[in-house]
Order: structure tokens, then sequence, then C-alpha cells
């Protein structure tokens, strides 16, 4: 009896959890409306909401594609450097989750050559990229998992407080957390400044985007080094055939699904983690999974 009674607890603690993020994702997906004035001839004005959904409608960083404005809303870039106003260079990705935080990796909080992450740049295209949907943040506090052990890969996972709350626009909103996982063979999207090539000397200037094939850890095991141990709480992805991928510099940023309800929000199934190339056959990335970590996410950005 007392078995079954921890049991039905750690369920709907679970299911409590995951309501918290759900509900986010509800409130957070009325951002994608804004509300214009309609032109009239009488008196009476007439206000309705509008669509700004920036999603493409067949979703086309190694083999990617540039992203188009207000695709990615939910995209973060991470500059490193010795202090907030020293030259800083932006080597990492995140992805907004709300007014205050933006997810990551782990070892995107700090850079042994560069330094600690000092700010986060979104709403752009480009790097450096200075119009009006651009909204950039002080870092303020980085939160590794717990269980995060550096160099180790496992629990990749991180959150970064940001020292002023984000404002909503079409270009900038958050996105969903995944709260089940993705499926083998499913598609999902990767979108970064990293590398295009394994070769190039650094990242891309511009926001990229990459459709990469989920695999089955198993599979990814027998094709990645023997010393690499995909665990449970990471996901597999890429192209095996080769051309498709995520690199240097993408570190930190999503791996998305594109959400039927709410409308135009995307879910991070994702984080990007580690690979051993780019782009090459029969070597795919590795990615924390999402899913295995809402619990805590929860416990720090809507306790």
């Amino acid at each position: 009896m007392r078995l079954v009674t921890v049991y039905l607890t750690f369920i709907y603690f679970n299911y409590y959890q995951c309501q918290k993020a759900s509900l986010k994702c509800q409130e957070y997906g009325k951002a994608v409306y804004v509300q214009k004035e309609s032109p009239t001839l009488t008196t009476i004005s007439k206000v309705n909401n509008v669509s700004e959904c920036g999603i493409v409608s067949v979703p086309l960083i190694v083999g990617g594609e540039l992203a188009s404005e207000k695709e990615f809303p939910h995209m973060a870039v991470i500059g490193f450097g010795l202090s907030p106003d020293a030259e800083l260079k932006w080597d990492c990705g995140g992805s907004l989750i709300s007014e205050l935080y933006v997810l990551t990796a782990a070892h995107c909080l700090e850079s042994r050559q560069l330094g600690p992450s000092q700010k986060i740049r979104f709403g752009i295209l480009r790097l450096q990229d200075t119009s009006s949907n651009l909204q950039e943040r002080l870092v303020t506090k980085r939160i590794p998992h717990p269980e995060h052990k550096s160099p180790l890969k496992a629990n990749d996972i991180a959150l970064i407080q940001m020292d002023q709350p984000i404002i909503f626009t079409p270009s900038v909103r958050p996105a969903c957390l995944s709260v089940n996982d993705i499926r083998p063979g499913n598609k999902a999207l990767a979108t970064g400044f990293g590398k295009v090539t394994y070769e190039a000397e650094s990242g891309s200037e511009s926001l990229m985007k990459v459709t990469l094939t989920i695999y089955s850890n198993d599979k990814c095991e027998k094709i990645l080094p023997a010393k690499e141990t995909i665990r449970n709480t990471m996901l597999c992805a890429g192209k095996l055939s080769g051309g498709k991928d995520t690199c240097q510099g993408d570190s930190g940023g999503p791996l998305q699904t594109v959400l039927k309800d709410p409308y135009c929000m995307y879910s991070i199934a994702g984080v990007t983690s580690f690979g051993k190339f780019c782009g090459f056959a029969n070597a795919p990335a590795i990615y924390t999974k999402v899913s295995s970590y809402v619990s805590w996410i929860e416990s720090v950005v809507w306790p």
C-alpha cells in the first residue's frame, strides 16, 4: 500500500509540475497577436487581434538556410567577455522561456578562453544588427543544473537570469518547454549562429536553421565513439548521410518543433550540447533532452 501511495504521489507531482510549463505555454502564445485598430468610417473604432506569426509554413549549422524575420522570436545569442563593457564574443545560443530567463547549455555559462557570459541579445538575424527589433540584457545570475559536473557532458543544461524583463514583441517572445519525449524518426529544427562548415574559423554572421532527424540513442551509440555514453536524458539528431548538423558556436541553442496549439509557438525539445564533427556522415550531434528537466526548470523560473 505504501508503494502505491508513493507512486501516485510521484505521478501527481510530475503532472502538477508539467502543468506549470503547459499553462505558461498557453499564456505566452497570446503574444503572437497584437492589437490593431481597423480603419472605419464610423466614429466607433474597432480593435482586432492580428497575428504576427513569422513561422515559415514549410520549415526548410551546416547545410542550413537563412532564418527569416520573426521566425524564431525566442532565439537568444550569448556574449562572453571579462566584463559587460568589454568587446564581447557572441559564441553560444539560448532560448527565451520567460520574461526573465534563458535556457542554454551548462557549458555556455562561462568560457575558459573568453570569460563569463555577460550579455544576451534577442530579435536579431545578424550578430551586428542594430535594428529596432534588438533587445539586449545583462546576465545577472548563471544557474547550471545542480548535477552538472564540468567538463562532463551529462546534465548539460542551465538557466540564465537577466537584469530586466524582456518586452514581448512579434520579434521577441518565449518558446514553450517540451514536456513529452520526441520520438525517433521525427524531425526537428536547430538554429544558431555557429560555424557553417567544420573548417570555418568563425561562426556565421547570420542566424541559420536546419531540419534534423531524431535517432534512437541505441542507434547513435553504435555510430559514435565508444567513450561517448548517450544517456536517457540526451537526444541524438542529425543526418546520417551528412551535410546537415549543428556546429561550434551553436551550443546552448534550441532543437525545436512547431506546435499545433498554441498557434505559432515552438516547443524546445533539446539544447545543443556536443558532437564530434559538423555535417560529417555518421556523426550526429547530441542534445540535452528538455523533457527530462522540466521540473527543475519550473522550480527556478516559476517557483
